[in-house]
């Protein structure tokens, strides 16, 4: 860990001064951030019938009690959750750099991988937003790059620890990241150098700490609100895109109280899509002739899903749910978990009797989502720039090439291929399990799969750069 402190340190101040220069230090308001900074901590109940993890919420209220009480306090409470992002984000810069630096790569390499991942879309698009993409993707990262370390040097019972409560807190951030405990696992499964009798062990043992949080999680919510699940929410935006895969008789047609809220979900979307409104807060509400077929692309699902989750699905659930509630008034929470229920039943019966159509979807939001990161990769106005640069670079090597000049040199350095290979591992698992994972419930729309392509750049970078400048060959 040489260096360590000093490098996040230099990383936290550059990110400070760009974040000011660039207009991205201002705390930024969006839709979902009410849900964030007005959590209610009063009860059991009132925690396990939330639709976030209280991970989140708990930083928020940290602030709060940092900042000073007055007028003001909310804005220095969230200015301070920016400066955190920062930090977290400055950490990883880090923890990245070290372990560059321990599998032999050069300086320049270091540097400039550094800064390709400083700088990445998530953080620049999101290090101000008051909600949990910046910080999420930060640890998160910082747990890949524990991956970079086991293979490098093996799982110690610190690393494992280590990467076990990363794991857990990035759930409690964001549950969207539960891909990593699979991920975690298999990339420590298959890390080249062991044999096949001892990879198990360390393969569970990572993965045995975020199990057990999420298993107690649950457990929680079972006892609380009798909900065996990590919240009362996705469901609803799950069914924004399986109830697009059935035609409004299909959905008529489900059996026992579905068929009820298969028929409202229909009814609402045809409403809708008779209506004369184009669009309205950027959801997808332009008339169509028929919207009793089921959708016709991708596309028509994923530009219908905004609208088709919060005014529709919602609305259709909330309105079944009122109909056919055997309780006495229930609190406004319990009311969620009911409707969220009825929408997971809704989901699990379109799956299984549709299964085709399901798998259709997921295999073309994948292809969304990746071509759809890299897009925005590219489109990253320092990336753009970079990325011409290079095609200009290459257009006048390529006429400059001399067959003569062999790679020798680069054979030399062959302690770093290793590293590559581990990077690749890491760059291209790690976009693809975020990918398919969201596609589940889904559109892998931009800051979902800009998150899963985090470490796409950075590889690109290394692969690039440790190809033009190689550490010197030290002789002893």
């Amino acid at each position: 860990m040489k260096h360590f402190a000093l490098i996040s340190l230099v990383a936290f101040i550059i990110l400070m001064g760009t974040c000011w220069v660039t207009n991205r230090f201002a705390p930024h308001w969006v839709p979902d951030s009410p849900s964030y900074t007005e959590y209610s901590f009063e009860s059991a109940e009132a925690i396990a019938t939330q639709i976030r993890t209280p991970g989140y919420p708990v930083l928020v209220r940290f602030t709060k009690a940092l900042a000073n009480s007055g007028a003001d306090q909310a804005f220095w409470a969230n200015q301070t959750l920016v400066i955190l992002h920062i930090a977290l984000q400055a950490i990883a810069v880090g923890l990245l750099a070290v372990e560059l630096a321990g599998w032999n790569f050069s300086r320049q390499t270091i540097v400039i991988a550094a800064c390709v991942f400083a700088i990445g879309c998530t953080f620049w698009d999101h290090v101000n937003t008051i909600a949990t993409d910046a910080p999420a993707m930060s640890l998160a990262a910082m747990i890949g790059i524990g991956v970079l370390r086991i293979w490098r040097t093996g799982l110690t019972p610190r690393l494992c620890i280590t990467l076990g409560i990363l794991t857990t807190l990035v759930i409690a951030l964001r549950p969207a990241y539960l891909f990593l405990i699979p991920w975690l696992m298999l990339s420590v499964f298959v890390r080249p150098g062991v044999t096949f009798s001892r990879r198990w062990a360390p393969a569970i043992a990572v993965g045995a700490l975020p199990l057990i949080a999420l298993m107690a999680w649950c457990t929680f919510r079972l006892i609380t609100v009798d909900d065996l699940g990590v919240l009362p929410f996705g469901h609803q935006n799950m069914a924004a895109v399986t109830t697009q895969l059935l035609d409004a008789d299909e959905l008529e047609a489900l059996p026992g109280r579905l068929g009820e809220l298969g028929k409202e979900i229909a009814d609402r979307r045809i409403e809708m899509a008779a209506g004369a409104q184009v669009a309205a807060d950027g959801l997808d509400l332009r008339p169509r002739a028929d919207a009793a077929p089921r959708a016709d692309s991708y596309t028509t699902i994923e530009n219908r899903w905004d609208a088709m989750t919060y005014m529709i699905v919602i609305p259709a659930a909330e309105a079944v749910a009122s109909r056919t509630s055997t309780k006495l008034a229930p609190s406004p929470g319990l009311q969620r978990v009911h409707q969220h229920q009825m929408l997971a039943e809704l989901d699990r019966t379109i799956v299984r009797s549709y299964p085709v159509r399901y798998l259709r979807w997921i295999m073309l939001a994948i292809r969304r989502g990746v071509w759809g990161s890299v897009a925005d990769m590219l489109m990253h106005p320092i990336f753009f720039v970079v990325t011409m640069g290079l095609a200009v670079a290459a257009c006048i090597a390529s006429i400059r090439f001399r067959p003569t000049q062999t790679a020798e040199p680069f054979r030399e350095h062959a302690s770093t291929q290793t590293g590559l290979a581990a990077l690749t591992w890491l760059a291209l698992s790690y976009w693809l399990f975020k990918i398919a994972f969201v596609s589940l419930t889904s559109p892998p729309i931009g800051r979902f799969s800009d998150a899963a392509a985090v470490w796409l750049p950075v590889w690109i970078a290394v692969v690039l750069v440790s190809r033009c400048c190689p550490k010197p060959h030290t002789t002893p």
